[in-house]
C-alpha cells in the first residue's frame, strides 16, 4: 500500500493528518504501508516507489483535476495521457477533486474510488494546528476516509464504497436531528458539503477487487 501525505496548504495538511491512522490500520491487517510525506510527495518519488515496490493499493491525498492527481505544492503525480499506466491493475483511492471524472473513469486501475467534481471541506479556524480535534471537519473526512479504511481491512472495492456512502448518510442523518451538537450556521454549511461529496463519490472498475 502506497499512501501520499502532502501538507503544502491547509486542505492537504488536514486530509493527510486524518489519513495517518490508515497507516497503522494497514499494519494491523498485515499490510506494509509505504507513506510518502510532505516535500517528498513528488512525481519522481511516487513513480519510483510504485515501480520498485509494486504496491497493489494506492491511496492518494491532495488536489486534483478531471485528468490529474496532485501532490506537494500541487505537483501533478498522475496525469491522464502521460503516466496513468502507473495505476494499471491496482486498487486506487483518490481524495482529490474531480479526478474520477476522466482519469478514474478512463484509467486501467483494477478499481478506482474517487470524486468526479469538487470535494468540499469545512474547517474550524481555531483548530487548524490540531486538525484531528476539529469537530467541524470530522463528518466530511470521516465519511470520505472510510473507503480506504475498508480496503486495508480486506473488503472489496464495492464494499468499501458502500461503507463510505453509509458513513456519509450516517453523518447527514446525525446533523439533521434536533440534538445535533453543531450550530445552525455550521449545519447549513456542513450538510450541503456532505450531500455534495456523497453524490460525487464514484467507483469505477472491478467492484470485487480487493487487496
Amino acid at each position: 500500500m502506497l499512501i501520499t501525505l502532502p501538507d503544502s496548504d491547509l486542505t492537504t495538511f488536514y486530509i493527510s493528518a486524518w489519513s495517518e491512522p490508515i497507516i497503522e490500520l494497514a499494519r494491523k491487517n498485515g499490510i506494509k504501508p509505504i507513506p510518502i510525506r510532505g516535500k517528498n510527495v513528488t512525481s519522481w518519488s511516487v513513480e519510483q516507489n510504485i515501480k520498485s515496490k509494486n504496491p497493489n493499493f494506492l491511496a492518494f491525498n491532495g488536489h486534483g483535476s478531471p485528468i490529474s492527481i496532485c501532490g506537494q505544492d500541487d505537483e501533478p503525480l498522475i496525469v491522464l495521457g502521460s503516466n496513468e499506466h502507473l495505476l494499471d491493475s491496482r486498487i486506487v483511492h483518490a481524495l482529490s477533486c474531480s479526478c474520477a471524472k476522466e482519469l478514474g473513469r478512463k484509467s486501467k486501475a483494477k478499481a478506482f474510488i474517487g470524486y468526479d467534481d469538487w470535494f468540499w471541506l469545512y474547517f474550524d479556524g481555531n483548530k487548524t494546528a490540531k486538525p484531528l480535534e476539529d469537530s467541524k471537519v470530522k463528518p466530511v473526512l470521516e465519511s470520505a476516509l472510510e473507503a480506504p479504511k475498508q480496503i486495508v481491512k480486506g473488503k472489496t472495492a464495492q464494499e468499501a464504497y458502500e461503507e463510505s456512502q453509509k458513513m456519509y448518510q450516517k453523518n447527514i442523518d446525525e446533523l439533521t436531528i434536533s440534538s445535533s451538537k453543531h450550530t445552525s450556521e455550521e449545519i447549513q454549511v456542513i450538510l450541503p458539503f456532505l450531500d455534495w461529496n456523497k453524490k460525487c463519490q464514484k467507483l469505477y472498475g472491478d467492484p470485487n477487487a480487493k487487496i
